[in-house]
């Protein structure tokens, strides 16, 4: 992308590594180390025959990051070797195993020994069987010890107008009893089972390879289903097989118990195949659907990954009968002929697809499986903090703010690669960098210490405005800039004591009132009505009311607040009916206001150190919220916001941390999200609440593993990705997950858009 110029700024746009699932990043200048060694641990081993043993890498340099590792063996016959470094001796011999790594190799040197245990005995599971004429059944002989070499066994029957045996598979022939006996080859070692064979009927019978699900299958292609009766030792073991549609399928018997289906050629179509025994309603029923060349279901293009949407469409084109088209995938139902959807959570999976074809109903299963889309980029810069990942209004674009240098970036959230970057000042940047997406427009504002900037969506500079020394406008004054009811209008809290209001598509600044405050949150709601929560450094906290009109501040109203420490860093939560207003503020205390009696009506303590910010689910029934100091994530029902919330996630007294990780994030049917460095190692977990019942124990999404450890970061949820950042003095990472879950307008707090405007009416959609 070229650079453009604009006054002293620089806008430069990085290229970052993208990691996905099964391709590692190419090691980046700020952050990854080249592997220059490799030692393969241990170096040498001797094994005897059958033996196992997990193999693992020691690289040069120890922080180097990487994802994958080739295994080759020199000498198969020898020793063998998985993807997953695990070593099994197969015969005598020698062999070399190689590890491969970013074109650096290590080897380790095997030595396969013969096993010559003896037999010590031999066992078989069942003591006595009883069998219907006709019916087979395996008898198991387990050879003592388990490393014995010679395992071979003779079997043999004391009356084969009984039973006879071969290999274990005892036939029965007539009515009697009879012993079959296994014999060790190497000791004669023996154990006997007692076979006794009656006539029993049949009670019912399944096709042992069939499916409760339609099966398709090729025109011109062959089945064999096998029967299952039961009882397994049934005598009543003839059957009659039948094609509902001689036209589609025809059956051929090829052995006892089972058949071959053979399927027309070119005619697409519902058939039934049944088998029947004696009493024609004990049968075993399996539908297939033949089809021509054309597949059913035209699949998603590319790699299917992991809670990401895919269009999947069921190809009318060629089965124009098919009607009433229903999918099923990770619980969830669709309909229509082409749906869009995420098709698991990750690994082997089904969607299940359902239609009317011919006045028949059909359901059949399409097999897939799905990679994870993890992205992993590493940032120049120190410490992403004390900032949230904004939405543009699609929800195809998140915008996000590192520290030092204080820069804004793009993330495409549709191919997961870093857009441009924006570079503000290198003076005056420390903490924060709060931003606000206009929904209208798609202008983006943010700060350093000492300029407010509206950038284009496309990165280009559309405004900026100089703020004098003192006059700092980043998150450490408050939590970011806010717009008008018809998005018009830019609100921002200034630490020289004032609160000013500008145009929002200029930078003309339309009106300002002092206001003595160190750190500061507000939110826009009503009409054009504010609210906010201040304190200043003389320990005096205040809560306000203010109505902006006719590009004038109005008269404000002031009140004392219950907590005289606010945060810097975050956005207060309003319900829906813009009645009720939670400021999280230091010390753990939560203040409640109420909105039409312009009062606080609850401060509890109900966390540690800074309350994080509070999110609301969809339906204003819970609200979620972190807790910096212990590290807790809490839910309490904001209609009873007194008293203590037990805490959903509580990792204090660990190592664990959620310090600056900004809270947690809901979808719009009320399952949380959160990130968290989750231990001492520096694991940093993408996890998820469930909102079904109590469930206290959250679900892990995706484990990234140590990158580096975060002692700040960020989070947020939208567009159907998790975003997780954070930064240490030597590296940043910014990482993003899939989830097969929606974010909406309809709440405010982060997953929602009140995090991203500070307007209520925007937020719920008014």
């Amino acid at each position: 992308m070229d650079m453009k110029l604009s006054g002293h700024l620089t806008l430069a746009v990085v290229t970052l590594c993208v990691m996905l699932a099964a391709f590692a990043c190419t090691p980046e200048e700020d952050g990854q180390q080249k592997i220059t060694a490799l030692e393969v641990d241990p170096g040498t081993v001797s094994l005897t025959e059958g033996e196992k043993l997990s193999l693992k890498v020691n690289v040069t340099p120890s922080d180097a990051h990487y994802l994958y590792v080739t295994w080759s063996s020199s000498n198969e016959s020898v020793a063998k070797i998985n993807k997953a470094g695990t070593l099994k001796a197969i015969a005598p011999g020698s062999a070399t195993i190689t590890a491969a790594l970013d074109g650096v190799t290590g080897t380790c040197s095997v030595t396969v020994a013969e096993n010559v245990t003896p037999v010590s005995g031999i066992h078989l599971g069942s003591p006595s069987i009883t069998m219907g004429i006709g019916s087979t059944e395996t008898l198991i002989a387990t050879i003592e010890p388990a490393e014995a070499v010679n395992r071979e066994v003779i079997w043999t029957s004391s009356d084969e107008s009984v039973a006879t045996v071969s290999g274990g598979v005892v036939t029965a022939i007539g009515d009697g009893e009879c012993d079959i006996t296994a014999t060790s080859a190497d000791g004669g070692f023996r154990d006997v089972c007692h076979v006794i064979v009656r006539a029993i009927p049949v009670e019912s019978l399944l096709f042992s390879n069939g499916s409760d699900l339609t099966i398709v299958a090729d025109g011109g292609s062959t089945y064999t289903l096998i029967v299952k009766y039961t009882p397994e030792n049934t005598s009543d073991r003839d059957l009659v097989w039948t094609s509902s549609d001689e036209s589609l399928a025809t059956i051929s018997q090829s052995a006892a118990g089972q058949a071959i289906v053979n399927f027309a050629q070119d005619k697409a179509g519902v058939v039934k195949v049944t088998a029947a025994a004696g009493n024609p309603e004990r049968c075993a029923v399996q539908q297939f659907f033949v089809k021509g060349a054309e597949p059913l279901v035209i699949r998603p293009d590319g790699i299917l990954y992991a809670g990401r949407k895919a269009t999947w469409s069921f190809n009318t084109a060629a089965y124009g009968e098919a009607t009433d088209i229903k999918w099923i995938a990770g619980g969830k139902q669709y309909e229509g002929a082409s749906v869009a959807f995420a098709a698991t959570d990750g690994g082997e999976s089904t969607v299940s697809v359902s239609a009317n074809y011919g006045g028949e109903q059909i359901t059949f299963a399409e097999e897939f499986e799905a990679q994870e889309w993890l992205v992993n980029i590493a940032l120049n810069g120190t410490n992403p903090r004390n900032t949230y990942p904004v939405f543009n209004k699609q929800a195809t674009r998140a915008y996000f703010v590192t520290r030092q240098p204080r820069r804004l970036y793009e993330l495409n959230l549709e191919d997961g690669t870093l857009g441009w970057m924006f570079a503000m000042e290198a003076e005056k940047q420390d903490n924060g960098g709060d931003i606000c997406v206009n929904p209208v427009s798609g202008d983006i504002y943010c700060s350093n210490q000492t300029r407010i900037f509206c950038l284009a969506a496309d990165g280009s500079v559309r405004w900026e405005i100089p703020v004098p020394e003192g006059r700092t406008p980043s998150a450490f004054s408050g939590c970011g800039p806010g717009l008008s009811n018809d998005c018009t209008v830019l609100f921002a809290s200034l630490t020289d004591k004032r609160f000013i209001a500008v145009k929002a598509d200029s930078g003309e600044i339309l009106d300002s009132f002092a206001i003595n405050h160190d750190h500061f949150q507000f939110a826009v709601y009503g009409d054009n009505e504010i609210v906010y929560h201040s304190n200043s450094a003389d320990g005096v906290g205040a809560i306000g009311f203010v109505k902006f009109s006719g590009g004038r501040f109005g008269q404000i109203t002031r009140i004392d607040s219950p907590s005289k420490d606010g945060t810097d860093i975050t956005t207060p939560a309003i319900n829906r009916g813009q009645t009720r207003c939670w400021f999280p503020c230091a010390a753990g205390v939560m203040v409640e206001v109420d909105l039409t009696a312009k009062k606080v009506t609850a401060s509890p303590k109900i966390g540690d150190g800074y309350n994080m910010q509070p999110c609301l689910t969809p339906d204003g029934n819970w609200m979620y919220f972190a807790s910096q100091v212990n590290s807790t994530v809490c839910r309490i029902d904001p209609g009873t916001i007194s008293g203590s919330p037990v805490p959903f996630v509580d990792y204090s007294g660990s190592s664990s941390s959620m310090l600056n990780f900004t809270s947690v994030a809901c979808d719009t049917e009320g399952n949380a999200y959160f990130f968290i460095r989750e231990d001492g190692a520096g694991n940093n977990t993408f996890f998820r609440i469930s909102a079904a019942g109590e469930r206290f124990v959250p679900e892990v999404i995706a484990t990234i593993g140590k990158q580096n450890d975060f002692p700040q970061g960020f989070f947020n949820f939208g567009g159907g990705c998790l975003i997780g950042g954070g930064g240490s003095s030597t590296v940043n990472r910014l990482l993003v997950r899939c989830v097969d879950a929606e974010r909406a307008k309809g709440w405010s707090g982060p997953g929602g858009d009140l995090c991203a405007t500070k307007n209520a009416n925007i937020a719920y959609g008014d």
